[in-house]
Order: C-alpha cells, then structure tokens, then sequence
C-alpha cells in the first residue's frame, strides 16, 4: 500500500493558509476499461462469500508464475495545493523471474519523484533508480508517465528475500488473515456478469483496530506521512478494496482491484491538520509474461 505526504517543515506564512483549506480531495481518475467493475447491482448475485472469493484468489495469484501486473497510483493532499504525486508500475514474474519498474512523478512538498527497475533472475538481485525528476515527465492529457533514463543496473544490497515477498506476494499491508478484521460496513456478497465475478473487501479502521490489529498498515502510514498517530484518521473508519475475479486456466485469478483510502492528520513538525485522498488500480495478464532485453538494458552481469 503506498501512502504519501512528502511535507517537510513548513513555516512560510504561505504554505500554513494552503493548508489551512482542508476538505475532502478528488484524485486523477484511473482508466478503467470494465463498465460493470465496482457495480454491484442485487439482480447478479450468485451463491458465495466475497472474502472466502477474495482468499482463494489471492492464494492463486501467489502461486502464479506467468503474469503482468500493471499499475497506477495517485494521491492527493488538500486538493493538490500541498503535494500530489502519480505513479505508474509495471511488474513481471515468469517462472522464478521478478521484473519491475516503476515511474514516481511529485509535485509541490513531494520530492520523491524517481523512475526505478527491479531484476531477480532467480538467485541474485538487481536494481537501477534514478532521482533526477527532469529526466521525469507526466503528461496529464494522456495520463502518461515517462522517463529519459533508467539508470544501470546495481547489485541489489537489501533484503532480497524480504524484497521478493513486497513484489509477489503482498497486496495490502491491512491484515486480512482473519474474517474478524472486516468492517461492519462489508459487503460479502459475490456479483458475477457474464464470466466476471465482482466483489469488495471493506476493512476497520476504527481507532482501536488501526492501533491493534492494523497496527502495521497505520505505521505505514505515519512512517510515509509525517503524520501524529494522535488526530489521525481514515474517513469512515473504513478502507474497502473493489476486485474483479475471472476463472484462467480452471483457477479463478484476480484480474483488477482498486483501493481508495481518504484520510486525515496533523503533520508532527507543524501540527498543522492535512487531508489526503489516493487511489489505487492494479490489472493482471496472464500466461504471456515476458521479461525483455530492452526490459534488462544496462544490466552488465
């Protein structure tokens, strides 16, 4: 889950009345090519349990070893006039190959604007990041993000094993290991049109559950924004996550989700409350993954 407010000390009398106008944000919108994604309409309910879908799925998707996950991110603070950043990700895994590449494009106080790839050939790891945003450019009239250099490839010097689980197996940082963790406010019905099944994953994120059992998402999210657990909060007291599930191959894999969160805090350094609102879609191909020599270009084993 990635979670972003890139602001630093803010003292300028300016910067104080930007962010005095607090209200709810609206995001860029994200392409969505499914006309009946996130419709749950009573008349298509078919028999099933929405998190017992949503598990069988995601264990499926672990185990997979051809696919193309295709990403885009966007977040916005106090409607744009403190930091917006737009993200787009493309990820591979074929066989025991992880690729990816990600294009971080920021605004106004963020500053982690970067365009970065990951390779694990399988038994070693490298990487390439590159932090110069002039070689950066999103062009909003095609919601296209681009970059001028990637940079070559570096052995990777962290935690690979740690690194291979972020990229593989880790969809959300909210726990859902337990039907208990889920709102009263889920809906656990399934909606399948044609050969599509449609449902949602409503967390809590009341106080309590954010601080306990969501403890690791609400670091996340401090860690990320400056913020104070203390005032912080997700609007609703809910995070709901929409899936579109198809069967491949006689497996019922994920195909696209999209999460949005809405949240608000005070900033540690200035005490200064800050609203947010971020949206993620993420979409799956299967079965014609292919890790690419222009994909690898700088890598020099």
């Amino acid at each position: 889950m990635k979670k972003f407010i890139a602001i630093i000390a803010v003292v300028a009398t300016v910067f104080v009345s930007l962010l005095a106008m607090v209200g709810c944000v609206e995001a860029t919108n994200l392409d969505i090519d499914d006309p009946n994604f996130a419709k749950y309409d009573e008349n298509t309910v078919v028999e099933g349990s929405a998190y017992d879908l949503f598990i069988e799925s995601y264990n499926n998707w672990v185990k997979d070893t051809n696919y193309v996950r295709d990403e885009r991110f966007t977040f916005q603070a106090n409607n744009g006039t403190v930091a917006t950043r737009d993200t787009h990700l493309i990820r591979k895994v074929v066989d025991d190959k992880i690729y990816s590449q990600e294009i971080i494009y920021g605004t106004k106080l963020d500053s982690g604007s970067c365009s970065k790839k990951y390779y694990f050939d399988g038994t070693n790891a490298y990487y390439t990041n590159n932090t110069s945003k002039r070689d950066i450019t999103f062009n909003k009239d095609t919601n296209t993000l681009t970059t001028k250099d990637w940079g070559d490839f570096k052995a990777f010097e962290g935690d690979v094993e740690n690194e291979n689980y972020l990229m593989k197996e880790q969809i959300t940082t909210y726990d859902f290991s337990k039907r208990d963790y889920l709102s009263p406010k889920h809906d656990d019905k399934i909606y399948k049109v044609g050969d599509t099944y449609y449902f949602s994953i409503t967390f809590d994120c009341t106080h309590e559950m954010m601080t306990t059992i969501q403890k690791v998402a609400l670091d996340d999210f401090l860690n990320q924004t400056g913020a104070k657990e203390e005032g912080f909060a997700i609007e609703n007291d809910a995070v709901t996550i929409d899936f579109a599930v198809k069967e491949i191959d006689g497996l019922k894999k994920i195909t696209m989700w999209r999460r949005t969160e809405i949240y608000s805090g005070y900033h540690a350094s200035v005490g200064i409350k800050v609203s947010c609102k971020q949206t993620c879609l993420s979409k799956y191909t299967y079965g014609n993954a292919e890790i690419t020599a222009e994909d690898l270009n700088g890598l020099n084993k």
